[in-house]
């Protein structure tokens, strides 16, 4: 299986030449690797100078459309993303590529371990534990770190493109759709170091809240929650939690108890430990704020 690797990047010189040096060191190297540049002001196109890759420029425009441009001129038979601050463990793609030849194996996404940091060692002898992700689990709460996916060229064209409206959570939109209509696991193995990047808080909160809730209504729209409407006030009732930390987060208490009141509402019973680090971390936000 031939796969291409798209990163999009955006005045992160400072980190996107060790994402490709880590797609260059893998065990099982990939078909191509293709960087777009977002309109980075950098020096970013002066360091990739140096690299076998494919690299797109284009006007500065956001990460869906940047891994969208990416997309439309790769070659391979599937696609792996990796964000240009994140890098890959050296046997991700050795461990993953195999995995499609499983039923119902579209899309594959892997454990992470933080970034910079070190490298966990896996065992020659390792045993592959692949667990399936179930539609009505993601709809509750993404468990899917871009950096990690591996998915089909012809799936991920099914779904349709990352959607440009959406700035923070466009990847978990997508991966919804994926999921409707496609078999996606996770491989628990650590195979991604994700980098953890302070943005603006409050910023953030604010688009994160728009785009979560824009997902959620074009999943009634696709008829996700009919006849489930356990599941429809699960997925609401999470929505307002999440909101409610964000906000929390940024400072803005406010918003933060007003979320946690509806999230309450909306789904007043226990979340499972799967959804939630803290089972009554709901209870503890609420009075925070």
């Amino acid at each position: 299986m031939r796969v291409s690797v798209i990163i999009p990047t955006f005045n992160a010189a400072a980190f996107v030449v060790e994402a490709v040096q880590s797609a260059l060191a893998q065990t099982e190297p990939p078909h191509e690797i293709i960087v777009v540049d977002d309109g980075s002001t950098d020096d970013t196109v002066a360091r990739l100078k140096q690299f076998p890759i494919t690299l797109i420029r284009q006007a500065n425009a956001g990460v869906a459309v940047a891994r969208n441009a990416g997309i439309a001129v790769a070659t391979g038979d599937a696609i792996a993303f990796l964000d240009a601050d994140d890098v890959w463990h050296p046997r991700k793609l050795e461990f993953q590529v195999p995995l499609f030849e499983c039923d119902h194996c579209d899309l594959t996404a892997t454990g992470s371990y933080a970034w910079p940091g070190d490298v966990p060692e896996i065992a020659e002898d390792c045993i592959i534990d692949l667990e399936a992700i179930e539609l009505r689990d993601l709809v509750v709460r993404n468990r899917i770190v871009t950096s990690t996916v591996l998915v089909r060229k012809d799936v991920l064209q099914a779904a349709g493109e990352f959607d440009p409206r959406l700035h923070g959570p466009e990847d978990y939109d997508l991966w919804l759709r994926v999921a409707q209509h496609a078999g996606c696991a996770f491989l628990p193995e650590k195979l991604t170091g994700y980098r953890t990047v302070l943005g603006s808080l409050s910023k953030n909160a604010i688009r994160m809240e728009d785009g979560m809730r824009l997902i959620l209504e074009k999943l009634e729209a696709a008829g996700v929650f009919r006849g489930k409407p356990l599941l429809r006030r699960k997925s609401w009732g999470y929505y307002h939690y999440s909101c409610a930390f964000m906000h929390s987060a940024a400072g803005h208490r406010g918003e933060s108890r007003s979320h946690s009141l509806k999230s309450f509402l909306k789904y007043p019973w226990p979340y499972d430990s799967d959804d939630v680090r803290y089972l009554f971390g709901r209870l503890r936000l609420l009075l925070k704020s």
